[in-house]
């Protein structure tokens, strides 16, 4: 029989031909007209997309009712409306597609924190002479991970390959990981912090997550702490953060994800923490924001699909009690 599936954005070639091997309908929205729309989603079996800002799935929904399957682009997930999706309709992230390139912006922020970077200055005796500044070591750190999925365990990688860094992970079981020499529940988190030299926040946001770093989690990283997060923004409290960096200038923080007010990520942030000497923001973009990047990402989620496509178990189903 033959399957339906829609991609709400035009697929790089290589992903077109992989679908060509199988018994598929294939629809790009991009290259329909508005009225074509009406009868092609009221077939659609399998859905691809953001969601996001080139598709609203909650005004759409209730046209697809055939729809059995979403598939997402994006590896988090936290932007989809749950409550109006159906239960029936089976929801797969595309988690493990941006791994690489985001521990690669990961390491470049905690070595421009670690040497000073964030904040040019000129001077030598200036330089080496203020705490903002002041070069740090990365050889043999602890490196602490809050997230041990593809994130999170690239970074383990890199830090462990590359500045032989002792690697402590936490995720929600415990569960041991690769390439980190311990891991711990969340439950354990404050235990952790304080051990830690570099922390990487590379969570996914849900209603575990939300606001999970807070004043007491902060204040409990010890002096010289470098922080990135490479997660979402709404892991970290951002007053919280905003106060703590403020009181304490020996703590490093950098972040690649902003917090999200009236349904959007708000860049710069309401709070004025790009006005402080310890804080380092790039505008979200480790992840997809180059082509090969994005297109790499939009192989893997067609890959996915092709799974449920042979009869085999997706990966990356996503539980939406984490979200609802």
């Amino acid at each position: 029989m033959t399957t339906t599936i829609v991609s709400t954005v035009e697929l790089p070639e290589k992903a077109r031909e992989l679908l060509r091997n199988y018994d598929i309908d294939l629809y790009e929205l991009p290259r329909l007209s508005k009225d074509e729309w009406t009868d092609v989603l009221s077939r659609t079996e399998v859905l691809m997309c953001w969601c996001g800002r080139e598709f609203d799935l909650a005004d759409n929904i209730n046209s697809m009712k055939r729809l059995k399957v979403i598939q997402t682009y994006s590896a988090g997930v936290d932007h989809l409306p749950f409550s109006v999706i159906p239960s029936n309709i089976e929801v797969y992230s595309n988690a493990g597609a941006y791994s690489v390139p985001v521990a690669e912006h990961a390491w470049a922020m905690i070595l421009t924190l670690a040497k000073g970077l964030h904040k040019p200055v000129l001077n030598a005796k200036d330089y080496l002479g203020n705490e903002i500044t002041s070069p740090r070591k990365i050889i043999e750190s602890i490196l602490l991970v809050l997230g041990t999925g593809g994130i999170g365990k690239e970074i383990a990688r890199i830090g462990k390959e590359g500045f032989r860094t002792h690697n402590i992970g936490i995720n929600r079981s415990g569960k041991s990981a690769e390439y980190f020499d311990e891991v711990y529940p969340t439950s354990k988190l404050l235990d952790a912090l304080p051990r830690a030299d570099i922390v990487a926040i590379t969570l996914p946001l849900n209603k575990h997550t939300r606001g999970l770093i807070g004043k007491e989690e902060l204040r409990a990283l010890k002096r010289g702490a470098i922080v990135v997060n490479v997660g979402r923004g709404d892991v970290v409290k951002e007053e919280d953060l905003y106060e703590v960096l403020k009181e304490r200038q020996d703590i490093r923080f950098g972040t690649d994800v902003w917090w999200v007010h009236n349904d959007h990520e708000e860049i710069p942030p309401r709070t004025p923490l790009i006005t402080l000497p310890n804080f380092l923001g790039t505008p979200h973009i480790a992840g997809g924001a180059q082509m090969e990047i994005a297109e790499y990402a939009m192989i893997r989620a067609v890959e996915n699909v092709i799974r449920y496509i042979k009869g085999e178990i997706p990966m990356n189903r996503v539980n939406r009690d984490d979200y609802v």
